[in-house]
């Protein structure tokens, strides 16, 4: 399976380089309603919520990856508004990675005495996020590399770094990502990044 990460243009060259992504912990997300999809307006659920996220956050962390990488949006927020790269990985272990449910309003909260309550709430979001086409790899943060406090997971036979695609709005030139690229990643694909004539979309510059 073939997903897509995005990084601006620093960390995504260090990060090449170190044959790695950077993983998040649920407390540091863009989305204040991560793990509080329910509706909390009793305040021992929302009591209980808040502590499950604080739990959640110190044991668990979460690698993002969107099934596209054509949306202009999410190279403007995760890309360093287009100055950055997006790299392909390709994924062998479809069962370590599950996809993102949207919801158009918070679930109910008679969910808390379903089974599978917490994967749920780890797979839902609000409908507005859709575009992200979103997708998750969800671990115990000691299976992760730790360094300077943050998370990161290398490149493995799991996930192996199949193309970089250098933004539209980027100064990085294929020489510098090709020189970013351990041994290992050597003749991997690099890409230029045009927005389209005639779709609101991100596409290969084919010139270039």
């Amino acid at each position: 399976m073939k997903l897509y990460h995005y990084m601006d243009e620093v960390f995504g060259l260090k990060n090449l380089s170190n044959r790695r992504i950077k993983a998040s912990t649920f407390d540091n997300l863009n989305d204040p309603f991560e793990l509080l999809g329910i509706e909390t307006s009793t305040p021992n659920i929302r009591l209980s919520l808040n502590k499950m996220k604080l739990d959640v956050s110190r044991k668990f962390g979460i690698l993002c990856f969107s099934k596209i990488w054509s949306n202009p949006v999410q190279w403007a927020h995760y890309a360093n508004n287009h100055k950055g790269i997006c790299v392909e990985l390709d994924l062998s272990n479809k069962e370590d990675t599950r996809e993102v449910k949207y919801y158009s309003e918070r679930l109910k909260s008679n969910l808390i005495y379903d089974r599978n309550f917490p994967l749920k709430l780890l797979l839902s979001k609000f409908k507005h996020w859709e575009y992200e086409q979103e997708y998750r790899t969800i671990r115990e943060l000691n299976n992760f590399e730790k360094e300077d406090g943050l998370y990161f997971q290398p490149f493995n036979e799991n996930m192996k770094l199949s193309k970089v695609i250098i933004g539209c709005q980027s100064k990085l030139t294929r020489s510098q990502v090709e020189s970013s690229l351990s041994a290992q990643e050597q003749g991997v694909e690099i890409i230029y990044s045009r927005p389209a004539f005639k779709s609101f979309e991100i596409v290969k510059y084919q010139n270039k």
